[in-house]
């Protein structure tokens, strides 16, 4: 006898159903998928029909060449998977990061790319195509975009006659060329709200104007990044609440920068190079006075800074300030961070740096392990340094708490003087560290001469490794 079918049917029913993967919205799949390398992306959308285009789906995009290494005819495979995603209806793309190795600076296609993104209202824009491109004129009147890096690769920005990016707070610029310092200023007038900007291997050219200001009160950070951005152009900031400044790169000493009183930020950095031939040969004509002066005027814009870094060569620069009534002052300095090769010129500098800093809490000073391939030792004997008994005077400083001296090839010699100074006026110094290299009996007597200081501070804690 058969059963009764019908009672089989809400026997059936009452049985929950299982959830699968496809019962999921849409939106939950892109998620799940946008997780995936964009490889294995493509992969999954082949197991079904539904999920063909699901990977195209994803309002985020990270899309670099370097990522298909062994495809044929790659740069036109790489192009074509470009298009499919930019120029795919689907979905609105709010970030896109885009690099391609290969690229054909006489094509236009990438100009069509940026200009139905910023057609899409694209918020987070990152191109860097690795070859000089026109971007359109549209992508300086975004009134979306908020974050916006752009690899120029030598190429001059073209600019409309009014840039408008109200709500761009972000901007990073990769070896962009400006013809005129007008037309960084029209960049930088028309990003209102701005909060990051960094500019890396560009330049900026053209005798119009001496200075080129950044006003905007949302400024937090600049990072200027081996370049010559400013060396026919005095960079002026006047915005009230800048925290930080990087400053690195051939020539800096080019011009100076000028941080109004107010403006100093509250971390600042300076790492210049130089090169040595042309170094070398301006100290013996008798110029090298300029660049400790250029160096010092630079720093004076930095007096209230709390957290200073300072390379070797900034160091070597103010070595050739002849007295040391031209010395910056920091007046609301709590740390000092530099690396500096050793001779007796560097070393009046860390302490002279130490006394105009009356509330430096923490100093630390490297001595790299390759000073000696960077500056001729016979060039350095006729440096300015104050009178012999500079060291040996009475001076206290009363709120340096921690030292610390590394030094990365050989025993301490020249840094000696430094640390017995250091020891001598620190009233309140909790520790002292000092580290070097060489053999163990030559680091011991290094360890007991320390030790054999007189100290200023009755509590402070001596490692000598």
């Amino acid at each position: 006898m058969f059963p009764n079918s019908k009672r089989m049917r809400t026997a059936e029913s009452s049985v929950p159903r299982q959830t699968n993967i496809n019962d999921l919205p849409e939106v939950i799949l892109c998620l799940i998928l946008s997780l995936l390398p964009l490889q294995q992306q493509v992969v999954a959308s082949l197991v079904c029909r539904s999920w063909r285009y699901l990977w195209l789906q994803s309002p985020d995009w990270r899309l670099m060449s370097s990522t298909f290494p062994r495809v044929k005819n790659k740069r036109q495979k790489f192009e074509e998977l470009v298009d499919k995603v930019i120029f795919f209806s689907g979905r609105h793309i709010r970030s896109m990061k885009l690099v391609h190795t290969t690229y054909d600076p006489s094509s236009t296609r990438a100009s069509l790319w940026i200009q139905h993104l910023v057609g899409q209202g694209i918020v987070r824009l990152d191109v860097n195509l690795c070859n000089p491109i026109p971007p359109p004129l549209s992508l300086f009147r975004s009134e979306t975009l908020t974050e916006l890096r752009l690899g120029m690769n030598n190429e001059h920005i073209r600019l409309p006659p009014t840039v408008l990016l109200p709500k761009l707070r972000f901007l990073s610029l990769h070896r962009a060329q400006f013809s005129s310092a007008i037309v960084f200023q029209n960049l930088i007038n028309g990003c209102p709200v701005l909060v990051v900007l960094e500019l890396r291997q560009s330049d900026i050219t053209g005798p119009e104007i001496k200075e080129i200001s950044i006003p905007q009160t949302t400024l937090r950070v600049i990072n200027i990044d081996n370049g010559y951005v400013f060396r026919q152009t005095k960079l002026r900031v006047s915005t009230a609440n800048l925290i930080e400044f990087y400053c690195s790169g051939i020539n800096v000493m080019g011009n100076m920068h000028d941080f109004e009183s107010q403006t100093s930020p509250l971390v600042a950095s300076f790492d210049p190079e130089e090169y040595l031939f042309i170094y070398h040969e301006s100290r013996r004509q008798g110029f090298s006075t300029t660049y400790g002066i250029k160096m010092s005027s630079m720093l004076a814009s930095f007096h209230n800074t709390k957290h200073l870094f300072l390379n070797d060569w900034s160091i070597e620069y103010l070595t050739n300030i002849p007295t040391p009534i031209k010395f910056p002052p920091f007046r609301r300095l709590e740390s000092l961070t530099v690396s500096m090769w050793p001779n007796s010129g560097h070393i009046h500098v860390i302490a002279l740096s130490v006394l105009f800093s009356p509330v430096l809490n923490r100093l630390r000073v490297t001595i790299p392990e390759a000073f000696v391939d960077r500056i001729y030792g016979g060039d350095r004997s006729d440096y300015p340094v104050p009178d012999s008994g500079f060291m040996e005077r009475e001076m206290v400083h009363y709120h340096l708490k921690n030292v610390e001296i590394i030094k990365k090839s050989g025993v301490l010699t020249d840094e000696l003087v430094l640390i017995k100074f250091l020891l001598k006026v620190a009233v309140g110094l909790h520790e002292l560290v000092a580290k070097c290299q060489g053999d163990p009996a030559a680091r011991k007597t290094v360890r007991n001469l320390i030790k054999s200081y007189p100290r200023r501070s009755e509590n402070v804690k001596l490692s000598v490794n």
